[in-house]
């Protein structure tokens, strides 16, 4: 055994196949295909995940029936015979680097995962999803036939392509949950009614994988611990499911929670969440579990497989973020681990297809240059110490340049350190700490409390061959109206900067619908403010992800805080006067007498002293225009690969 997590570096046997160890990369699919065949993309991020270490990659978002694709043809479409010759590749890819490959298949019934169908929506019952449009039409007996022939075709194809095994996804509330579930199935045929009928569809499924399977293949089935709606399935349900499942004969299970929209667990959800379900389901079958859910760390996945109550830990974002974790974990090289910071800000978007806030190499392929020492060694340096500056003086130090970093105030991180001052946010510094270690590890001088001024600029030429300007942004400034007035910035508010008398304030949100007007409710609200958030969009935290807005909105709402769209913030020159929120669309002011107000206005670009990119200057991030985590790190990341 390895002396770094051993039980999780241990090999497994699954079936007739064998692991070296237990570590597996859960499906989460790139959106990297063209007509329903995955790209050369796709490819190299197997390529990728197998190289990083992990024992087994279950390729996702793979489809089995026309009734299931999407308008985009994003989703790979495993019942054409196209999808041969690149899954082929993908799994040779994973064979290269000692890593196994099994293919996911599903069917995505009533759910279209925020995207256009030409098909309509089907399901057991015309029940319509709240995250759709449309009800989804009851399948007949020949259309859920022809579905199961779908599996059929598609796990064949699989196979001619030579995974090492195939996986039915049954959770997410995705079609077999559909059947399963009395809450989506209101059948009185034999696909309905008793439980024995609600199984019929997902046993007949297996059956059909099965028949195409040659022995020594894994067969796996996923399943929702818990469904985490009103009225869902619960633990005791998914027990019941895979011991009559078992029954059949399956050689592992993967538990996971929620259904779509609630299971890429934020930031704000518990860590290993689902361990406790996929114990339960290994207890009552004996069949090997694996399970996931927000597991960012092999401490966390070697204890649960020590204490016997899972048999293999799964991950996805956290080897999005870094590939290499599991070569980082088993060599105990910890500290150069960049951690997912659970923000599903790029990893959830696809635009067009996969990419990660923290990882730029994500969607966008590994530069030419980086890893390769430079063919001359110069002196950079680095104006800022936020997330694109540290990216760039990572990757510029990583290829043999010596740099020096010089940042104004007393820490690293810039906006990011503000940020994540927030409720619920305190992850988003991990990637600073991240980068502070790279410093050190790559020998970076770094200079705190040392900011640069015009002044300084021809003694930074003369002692540099490389300039990054990486200044950064500062909080708008308080409109005049409100300088008579409690006004405070979100950046007062997450720092601590206000009353600890707590009133009545608004938090206005000019126009934004990200994280900072909602960050900074929450933290008042917390400090016991009455808080009345409104905003000129006609939507509510439009810009926040998905998975992220519905538990924050939640939160507030159950923390009493008022909600209003389509307002604008009035604020009369006289104070005397209350302010008011009025209305986008038609009339109506609303007066706040003695109300305190956060304006959230977009943050202002700092000074990059006048100077442009060139060959001998980058400028870079927020001091360009005020942006995400995400274009900081691409930026720096190209940058520092460029120079």
């Amino acid at each position: 055994m390895n002396d770094h997590f051993p039980h999780l570096f241990s090999p497994i046997r699954i079936g007739g196949l064998t692991l070296k160890n237990r570590l597996v990369a859960l499906p989460a699919g790139t959106s990297m295909a063209v007509d329903g065949v995955p790209t050369h993309g796709d490819t190299e991020h197997v390529e990728r995940l197998a190289a990083g270490g992990v024992g087994l990659i279950i390729g996702g978002a793979t489809v089995v029936h026309p009734t299931t694709t999407l308008r985009s043809r994003k989703l790979i479409e495993a019942y054409r015979v196209d999808v041969i010759p690149s899954t082929a590749a993908k799994v040779s890819a994973a064979h290269r680097h000692d890593a196994r490959f099994i293919g996911q298949l599903c069917h995505l019934g009533r759910e279209f995962i925020g995207g256009e169908s030409d098909a309509p929506p089907s399901a057991p019952s015309a029940i319509k999803t709240a995250r759709d449009a449309y009800p989804p039409h009851e399948l007949s007996v020949a259309e859920i036939e022809d579905i199961v022939e779908g599996w059929r075709t598609s796990t064949r194809n699989l196979v001619r392509a030579g995974v090492d095994g195939v996986e039915l996804h049954a959770a997410h509330g995705y079609l077999p949950a559909q059947f399963m579930s009395p809450l989506t199935n209101r059948r009185t045929d034999d696909f309905g009614g008793s439980f024995d009928g609600r199984m019929r569809f997902t046993r007949l499924v297996i059956e059909a994988m099965r028949s195409e399977m040659p022995a020594g293949l894994a067969l796996g089935v996923r399943l929702s611990g818990e469904e985490e709606i009103p009225g869902g399935m619960t633990i005791d349900d998914c027990v019941r499911i895979a011991e009559n499942v078992a029954a059949v004969g399956v050689d592992y299970f993967s538990i996971t929670h929620g259904t779509r929209g609630k299971y890429v667990k934020d930031s704000t959800g518990a860590d290993a969440v689902a361990i406790p379900s996929a114990a339960r389901v290994r207890s009552a079958t004996g069949t090997p579990t694996l399970v996931g859910q927000r597991i960012r760390d092999a401490g966390v996945a070697d204890h649960a497989i020590k204490t016997g109550q899972v048999d293999m830990v799964g991950m996805a974002r956290a080897l999005i973020a870094d590939p290499e974790l599991p070569n980082k974990s088993r060599t105990g090289r910890l500290d150069e681990i960049r951690g997912c910071l659970g923000v599903n800000q790029d990893c959830r978007a696809f635009d067009p297809h996969l990419h990660c806030a923290v990882n730029a190499e994500i969607g966008r392929g590994r530069h030419v240059d980086v890893g390769r020492r430079a063919h001359a060694t110069k002196d950079v340096i680095v104006i800022g110490g936020g997330p694109a500056g540290l990216e760039a003086a990572r990757v510029a130090a990583g290829r043999g340049h010596r740099v020096t970093v010089f940042e104004k105030s007393s820490a690293l991180g810039g906006s990011v350190r503000v940020a994540a001052s927030a409720p619920h946010r305190a992850t988003l510094i991990d990637i600073v700490d991240y980068l502070a270690r790279e410093m050190r590890r790559l020998k970076v001088e770094v200079h705190l409390s040392a900011g640069i001024g015009e002044d300084d600029l021809d003694e930074i030429r003369s002692a540099s061959d490389h300039i990054v300007v990486a200044t950064g942004s500062r909080p708008a400034d308080v409109t005049p109206s409100l300088r008579t007035r409690t006004a405070y910035s979100v950046d007062d508010v997450l720092l601590g900067r206000v009353s600890s008398d707590a009133g009545r304030v608004v938090v206005f949100d000019d126009g934004d619908g990200f994280w900072p007007a909602y960050s900074a409710a929450e933290a008042l609200v917390q400090r016991g403010w009455e808080v009345t958030v409104a905003t000129t969009l006609t939507a509510l935290a439009s810009r926040i992800p998905t998975e992220s807005a519905g538990p924050l909105l939640d939160r507030l709402g159950d923390a009493g805080v008022d909600f209003k769209i389509a307002h604008a913030l009035h604020v009369p020159d006289d104070s005397a006067d209350p302010v008011t929120l009025r209305p986008v669309f038609g009339t109506g002011d609303l007066p706040y007498e003695d109300a305190a107000i956060v304006w959230h206005q977009p943050r202002v670009a700092l000074s990059s002293f006048g100077l442009d990119s060139s060959s001998t200057v980058s400028v870079i991030g927020d001091c360009v225009t005020p942006r995400r985590i995400g274009h900081a790190i691409a930026e720096g990341y190209r940058t520092g690969a460029e120079i």
